[in-house]
């Protein structure tokens, strides 16, 4: 499916759009035109989840089947083909597109719930299945209604509608990642959207977090709609912080907790010893941790770790 807002207008062919830039980006942490991802793979001898790195064409990362060729180049043509500028519009899309790219891949877990419940339909009376499958239809709800109020925005060309910090740094990270994330708390631990209150009235909206490695910096893009007011605390401590690591731990945090469309640069990762390789595994594994106990490593190395550290 096309995600554009008017499909009457679409070209022939859905194609494969990468959310994060090909040669602009992708390419810049690429060693032999591969990254690595982490990989959720079952282990042989604990038959417990983990994450491994796995060896990814860069061709092939970051793709989702989300637009045709006809919208995917005019929507995106300010930030793949223009400098980016700053502007209002070129953050807005860039927010478009993580939030695609994620309701996309929400549809794709949904239909796999279904897949699974009509093969065995035992499955819908396992609670942790049915409570995973049922907070996956209420993501995409909220997908839908923030796609919704984006096309609003482009409808009516306020793209100033949006709040975005924006901040680059004097050196290359060797990771990237775009993404819309619901973000639970701010930088002191206070709630920001009520994430873990599953009352099917609740609209629970989303954070646009973009990194970007350029070729001796990176940038750094962080947006909301300004109606969201559960995310104004995150956003003064954005305007107002001195210190960078902070900065630093906190994006990390909300990549590790919420995300899955990060990218690394193997020479970076494959420069670590086993030790911090594993925190960056641990801190991904988030809520899929299978265990009460490895949930707590999991939180103990996300809140440690700080991404911005691997550098090329």
């Amino acid at each position: 499916m096309c995600f554009g807002f008017d499909t009457s207008e679409c070209s022939k062919n859905v194609i494969g759009a990468h959310s994060i830039q090909n040669n602009g980006v992708l390419n810049t942490i690429s060693f032999e035109n591969h990254v690595y991802t982490l990989s959720l793979e079952i282990g042989q001898n604990s038959m417990l989840p983990q994450l491994k790195f796995i060896t990814l064409g860069k061709n092939k990362a970051s793709i989702f089947s989300g637009f045709c060729k006809k919208h995917d180049e005019e929507y995106f043509k300010c930030i793949e083909d223009e400098k980016y500028e700053e502007t209002p519009e070129q953050n807005y899309w860039f927010a478009f597109r993580a939030l695609c790219f994620e309701l996309h891949r929400k549809l794709r877990f949904k239909k796999s719930y279904s897949l699974l419940f009509k093969k065995h339909a035992q499955a819908t009376k396992v609670p942790s299945i049915y409570t995973n499958f049922y907070n996956t239809e209420l993501n995409i709800r909220d997908s839908w209604k923030e796609y919704d109020r984006f096309k609003n925005v482009y409808v009516e060309k306020s793209f100033d509608q949006l709040e975005s910090f924006v901040k680059e740094i004097p050196f290359k990270v060797g990771f990237t990642s775009t993404t819309s994330v619901a973000v639970g708390i701010d930088w002191e631990g206070n709630i920001a959207a009520d994430i873990y209150n599953y009352d099917k009235n609740l609209f629970i909206p989303s954070m646009y977090i973009s990194v970007i490695p350029q070729k001796n910096s990176t940038m750094i893009i962080i947006s909301r709609l300004k109606e969201d007011t559960c995310y104004e605390n995150i956003f003064s401590q954005l305007k107002n912080n001195k210190h960078d690591e902070k900065l630093f731990r906190y994006i990390t945090f909300c990549l590790a907790e919420y995300s899955e469309n990060v990218y690394f640069s193997p020479s970076v990762i494959d420069s670590l010893d086993e030790n911090n390789k594993n925190k960056i595994r641990n801190a991904f594994m988030g809520v899929v941790s299978p265990t009460l106990e490895l949930r707590l490593q999991n939180l103990i190395d996300t809140t440690s770790l700080n991404l911005f550290d691997l550098r090329l």
